[in-house]
């Protein structure tokens, strides 16, 4: 069960960085590479670029600038789904431009899972996550999950 006992890290939200991120502890995971998660969420613009991967329809993950086919739903005018194809990126775009044009502010959510060691070197190389800037070095390599249109 993850409790406050289980959070590792919080880099804060501000109005420069536009997005948040808490690194929590799955004592269950204990020992594995997934034992340590962080998830981080913000506007699209600032976290897209943190993240490498994205959470395919199938459950797999794919590179973010890998190909896909473009939802029907997000298709502009004159182009059709079978000939229409984008980055996993610029589905992200479109989505985000969707929900721009009916009055949603967006939210990203992103992950990375890691195991204990990792984040302890991380930690240690980086001034203890002495500062929030130190802390940053986290927020790479992060596997987008979705936007969320609010």
């Amino acid at each position: 069960m993850l409790t406050e006992e289980n959070t590792l890290t919080v880099i804060s939200f501000t109005s420069s960085r536009k997005r948040a991120s808490i690194v929590v502890r799955n004592p269950e995971l204990a020992g594995t590479n997934k034992e340590v998660r962080l998830y981080c969420k913000g506007a699209p613009d600032m976290v897209l670029d943190t993240a490498t991967y994205v959470i395919c329809e199938d459950g797999t993950t794919a590179y973010l600038d890998d190909s896909a086919e473009v939802p029907d739903e997000l298709l502009n005018a004159g182009e059709t789904r079978s000939l229409t194809r984008d980055t996993h990126r610029g589905i992200f775009d479109r989505t985000v431009k969707k929900f721009a044009a009916q009055a949603y502010r967006t939210l990203l959510i992103t992950y990375k899972d890691m195991s204990m060691d990792t984040f302890e070197n991380l930690k240690a190389s980086n001034n203890n996550f002495e500062k929030e800037k130190d802390r940053e070095v986290l927020e790479t390599d992060l596997i987008a999950i979705g936007v969320f249109g609010l």
